[in-house]
């Protein structure tokens, strides 16, 4: 049936109101004439608002003819008709942008509307016109279609249907087959050099390739956004050849979008005119997109992307760009939503979002931290606080913006050894710097600034005492036996229970548990939070506890932690008393023993008190290993003062665990008083009938008492 039978009357009356070469041309071309639609196509810009009236003109092209298995002699008129159709199509969605008014509904009649006549030729292009990933391009050298404009007339009818109408971000975020196409184009494209992208429409334009990528990262966000990110991940991968490939390609992605926006030359003046200004926002706009996309892909790809470098990337992006980005213009544009600093801050707040995103989530949290300190995140936050000339509202952002939030977040893991190797280095690059100056300027940064590097300052301080080391790890728990060994010791035997004590042979783990370790065993699981091992039995053995990373931190950090515990109960003494004794007044009267919980996982740290019965029913301290098996009774042994007993609440990503105080853990079982301060004293009372069931010896002067001056006689 010849094409011209498939234009409608009102179709064909409306194309007689354009240019009269132009409707000479439009009729060759329904006749099947390349050269002639070709010329329609190259003066498209010349049409301005007639544009749309051609919309049937290339949907007819398009489904004029069966799509090709390939390329050959017999079909490359019908290809060429449907590259150019396709071009067209591109154009005037280009330019239906420019026209915000009837966007979607151009949108929608130009590529929605026609999706299952286009998207067949799409994939023919895309198949037989890009190089394969896994090598050079091998290209139908009859036909005189570039890779650029393969990709050209691939990805921007995507790119406009999804950016523009809500269909398009369904389809993609549903369709396999439409996901797996974009993302062989998002590998393909990941593989080409810069030279390849070059347009015969605009020689010498050096933008193509980085507006590319651009649209690549726009559209990917697309797919997963609000959608379960396993269906596409799987897709993804497979495009990739594989998750590792997957994840490197994604930082790859971050860190030329970044190399791209810092190479671009200077913008003469920062307004949205400006071409090489408005380069620079969509590319800084998608910039923060791949790193959107970065966070988006789950199923085990986050820990992977972290291994790799994900922090670090993202660190090297703000480094390398925040000073153009975050530049005033001093101008009206500075106000603008679309153009200002407020939208160019965009890309620091998603990579500090990242951040604190793997802060809260990842399986190893301090690594995350200890990674981002190394890599500059103080500096990089520091820097990038706001001027004065942003006019932004001060309560509002400190509520609102990520790099705050995230700096408020950071001194909970200040008690972590891990972390505490790489904050005072971080604190000495900042002082070199001099960086204070720049976070002066910030108000609303600088209060937050001066309360972190105060308690990140004591912290390091105390980190730095031979006090800080886990000396459990390095000598034998028996107290029949002197012997020290080596950090890296693998001959030494673990305790499967409280994984704190260590001993040099199984004839000494067996005398320390005779000797006491039964009891104190308990104690120091306790102090060491939730684990998988959840009775003492001699048969559990370490795997169970394998690549529990919060665990292994918290108790090779827990000389740290009781020393801040210590630290906090002297500074704030009152502040507790006063909280004490409100909650004792309140109390019923057969509450006579309390817990006071130091909670480290805010900022600053906040205590609660319960009676010790409530305790492990709001979420404190397993009751089932800690409270009913006498360990409350080796500290609250004397009816006539009984001592209330401390927790101690840290967070290590999305968990919270609720350590026994790890002050008294630590003084009980290894007699450890370093740290201790002010009114904490060895208390004298006999061990509990429990307590003599379970050692052969007494345990003298094993019992801390916790902060004297709240259980005196008369609990005043």
């Amino acid at each position: 049936m010849p094409a011209t039978l498939r234009i409608s009357a009102q179709e064909r009356e409306a194309l007689r109101t354009l240019p009269r070469l132009i409707q000479d041309k439009v009729f060759g071309a329904l006749r099947g004439s390349v050269e002639d639609l070709r010329y329609v196509v190259a003066h498209l810009n010349q049409l301005r608002d007639a544009m749309p009236l051609l919309l049937p003109v290339f949907h007819t092209q398009l489904e004029a003819c069966l799509v090709p298995d390939g390329v050959s002699p017999d079909v490359v008129p019908a290809i060429m008709l449907a590259k150019l159709s396709l071009d067209g199509i591109v154009q005037i969605c280009k330019h239906v942008g420019k026209n915000m008014d009837n966007t979607e509904r151009l949108v929608h009649d130009a590529v929605a509307s026609k999706w299952e006549i286009l998207f067949p030729w799409m994939q023919f292009f895309s198949n037989n016109f890009l190089p394969s990933s896994q090598g050079p391009p091998v290209l139908p050298h009859v036909l005189p279609i570039s890779t650029y404009e393969a990709l050209r007339i691939t990805v921007h009818p995507l790119s406009a249907l999804c950016e523009f109408t809500e269909v398009g971000c369904q389809l993609m975020r549903t369709n396999p087959a439409v996901q797996a196409f974009f993302f062989r184009i998002w590998v393909i494209v990941d593989g080409l050099k810069s030279d390849v992208f070059a347009d015969p429409l605009r020689p010498g334009d050096k933008s193509l390739a980085v507006l590319m990528r651009a649209n690549l990262c726009s559209i990917s966000v697309t797919c997963l956004n609000e959608y379960p990110a396993s269906a596409p991940l799987s897709i993804v991968a497979s495009a990739a050849g594989g998750i590792a490939p997957m994840a490197s390609l994604a930082l790859r992605y971050i860190r030329r979008m970044a190399k791209d926006i810092a190479n671009m030359p200077e913008p003469l003046e920062r307004t949205i005119g400006n071409l090489d200004f408005s380069i620079m926002i969509v590319c800084a706009t998608s910039l923060s997109q791949a790193i959107i996309f970065m966070q988006s892909l789950v199923g085990g790809c986050q820990e992977l992307l972290l291994r790799i470098g994900a922090i670090r990337t993202v660190l090297h992006v703000v480094t390398t760009l925040w000073e153009r980005l975050l530049t005033p213009a001093w101008n009206s544009s500075d106000s603008e939503p679309d153009v200002g600093l407020a939208m160019r801050r965009h890309v620091l707040y998603k990579a500090y979002r990242y951040i604190g995103y793997s802060m809260n989530y990842s399986h190893d949290p301090a690594s995350v931290i200890s990674q981002a300190l190394q890599h500059g995140l103080l500096e990089c936050l520091l820097r990038t606080g706001t001027s004065p000339a942003e006019r932004v509202d001060n309560v509002k952002r400190f509520e609102d913006d990520p790099d705050l939030r995230l700096l408020n977040a950071l001194p909970r893991f200040f008690v972590f050894s891990k972390v505490l190797r790489s904050l005072g280095p971080a604190l000495q690059r900042v002082n070199k710097a001099s960086l204070a100056g720049r976070a002066s300027e910030d108000p609303v940064l600088w209060e937050l600034w001066q309360a972190v590097y105060s308690s990140a300052h004591d912290i390091s301080n105390v980190y730095e005492l031979p006090e800080g080391v886990p000396f459990y790890r390095y000598q034998c728990g028996s107290s029949m036996c002197s012997r020290n060994f080596s950090k890296d010791d693998v001959t030494a035997y673990r305790c499967s229970g409280c994984l704190l004590t260590h001993y040099c042979s199984k004839s000494c783990q067996k005398d320390a548990w005779e000797s006491g370790h039964r009891v104190h065993c308990r104690m120091l699981h306790s102090a060491v939070g939730w684990i998988l091992v959840l009775c003492m039995s001699k048969f559990f053995s370490d795997t169970l506890t394998q690549g529990n990373d919060d665990v292994r931190d918290i108790r090779e950090s827990l000389p740290i932690i009781a020393m801040v515990e210590s630290r906090i109960f002297d500074q704030r003494l009152n502040e507790i008393k006063a909280l004490y004794r409100s909650t004792r007044d309140m109390a019923k009267a057969s509450n006579d023993r309390f817990v006071i919980e130091v909670d480290m996982s805010f900022f600053p740290g906040r205590f609660n008190i319960c009676p010790l019965g409530d305790y492990s029913s709001i979420g404190g301290i397993g009751s089932h290993d800690t409270f009913e098996h006498g360990i409350a009774d080796l500290v609250t042994t004397s009816e006539d003062s009984p001592y209330d007993l401390v927790a101690v609440k840290v967070r290590l990503g999305k968990d919270c665990h609720s350590l026994f105080s790890p002050v008294a853990a630590l003084g009980i079982a290894f007699g450890w008083t370093s740290g201790i301060q002010g009114g904490r004293y060895i208390h004298g009372n006999p061990p509990t009938a429990d307590a003599r069931d379970c050692v052969k010896r007494p345990v003298v002067n094993d019992c801390v008492a916790v902060q004297s001056e709240l259980h005196v006689s008369g609990r005043t």
